[in-house]
């Protein structure tokens, strides 16, 4: 049992160490969305949102995740709408990746 703990905490701490890559990417992505307006972008970062929404309550983090879904349900309203977000919403949700990361830091 004690080589199981070991190996999940091993997998734990990786995961944690990735999360820096991934939220460079996700600003990667927002700043391709807000600049750019590139709507492709918009999609993968919904992606990447939801799979942090999946991994991070796995791997120890449940705030990660919830930050990580609230997200990820902005991005799905504006999908819905078929309007990229305006100014107030771009703020938003800039304070919800910013949440995002203060939860995996955590």
């Amino acid at each position: 049992m004690a080589g199981f703990e070991e190996a999940l905490k091993a997998l734990c701490a990786e995961y944690r160490a990735s999360l820096p890559l991934k939220f460079a990417e996700l600003d990667r992505l927002w700043r391709r969305v807000r600049v750019d307006s590139q709507v492709d972008a918009l999609a993968e970062l919904r992606r990447e949102l939801h799979s942090i929404a999946g991994s991070g309550k796995t791997f120890g983090l449940p705030a990660l995740s919830a930050a990580a879904s609230a997200a990820e349900a902005c991005i799905e309203a504006w999908r819905e709408s078929g309007a990229l977000p305006g100014a107030q919403e771009g703020a938003r949700f800039g304070g919800l990746l910013d949440e995002l990361k203060r939860a995996g830091q955590s």
